[in-house]
């Protein structure tokens, strides 16, 4: 028997190749848990010594199990399936795969800003049906430019910063909002800061999201904020559902306060088919496919075994989401590699 535990939690039969070839070296056991509840969670995490998540939801309930596991390794960036607060407590390190999707994201906001700037959906819709007339061009007589707007982008991390890199390439200038990130890396990027999300929102033309969902981003943006927006500016969310009030983003179309919108994510999901978002032509709406690609799916295999390999190991992970948990477990060697 390895010396070394490893659970792997996840809604139905993984792939571990890739995971499992990272791990080269090391001694360890490797067990595969298909959890459907929390109690099936709770089980899986009890007695080892790393657990890796693949979406599996980890509240408060399931994280207080862990009985020896100094962490969690999950295959997303996202975190929000995971108490990390909880975590903290606990004294067990969450660690996510910051980077592995951070182009195709930012690929899918730039493509919602142009989609939408376009009408594509409308536009395709018509051309489809036949119409090329008085109906198509009303929707064309009233198109906002690319070049030469502003981009709005509320949180200035990986994915913001690669969206304002290539935003700046079409002639867009990009202000963002977002109260963490240093001073210097915002003008190293040519972004400049905004003081508010109000000032954000009534400043851009284009608003993209790219904050992680917590208790404190929970609906960060909300009625105030589309109140504040321009009756042209177009609203794109592709980082999560949580950090929008999605029954004020609704109101805000249909009372035309807005011009429309681009969605990957929403507040549950699979969202209902009857979610009126559906049935607006100036909303373009996509299956929370934003950082899915082939490269990406095997980036976050490696990138999750990597970070598996760098905690067994005894070193620092490199992309911990809960640094405050170092003041609570032992003293660790930064990861060089």
């Amino acid at each position: 028997m390895a010396d070394l535990k490893i659970a792997m939690i996840a809604r139905s039969e993984p792939d571990t190749e890739l995971v499992k070839k990272q791990l080269q070296g090391i001694d360890y056991d490797f067990d595969v848990y298909v959890c459907h509840s929390e109690g099936e969670a709770m089980e899986a995490v009890k007695g080892v010594d790393l657990i890796i998540n693949q979406g599996v939801k980890m509240p408060k309930s399931v994280i207080e199990e862990i009985d020896t596991a100094k962490a969690i390794v999950s295959f997303a960036h996202g975190f929000d399936h995971i108490d990390h607060e909880a975590a903290t407590d606990n004294a067990v390190m969450v660690v996510n795969t910051a980077g592995f999707c951070t182009e195709e994201v930012s690929n899918h906001a730039i493509m919602m800003v142009l989609a939408c700037a376009k009408k594509l959906v409308i536009l395709d819709k018509l051309t489809r049906s036949g119409k090329w007339g008085d109906e198509t061009r009303q929707v064309m007589n009233n198109m906002v430019p690319v070049t030469d707007q502003i981009l709005g982008l509320v949180g200035l991390g990986n994915i913001g910063r690669a969206v304002a890199r290539k935003a700046q390439a079409l002639g867009i200038s990009v202000v963002a909002y977002d109260p963490f990130v240093a001073p210097w890396l915002a003008r190293e990027y040519r972004v400049e800061l905004v003081s508010s999300l109000n000032e954000l929102a009534g400043r851009s033309d284009f608003v993209s999201m790219h904050t992680p969902l917590n208790n404190q981003t929970r609906k960060i943006v909300g009625e105030s904020f589309f109140n504040s927006m321009k009756e042209t500016a177009y609203f794109i969310n592709t980082c999560r559902g949580g950090t929008v009030d999605e029954k004020a983003l609704i109101n805000a179309l249909n009372s035309q306060k807005i011009s429309g919108a681009g969605i990957d994510v929403f507040e549950i999901e699979p969202t209902a088919t009857d979610n009126p978002l559906f049935y607006m032509d100036n909303v373009i709406v996509t299956p929370h496919s934003a950082g899915t690609s082939n490269r990406a799916k095997v980036a976050a295999q490696i990138q999750v075994g990597q970070e598996a390999a760098r905690l067994l190991n005894g070193t620092w992970p490199m992309s911990l989401v809960n640094p405050e948990v170092r003041s609570q477990i032992e003293v660790r060697p930064l990861a060089t590699s």
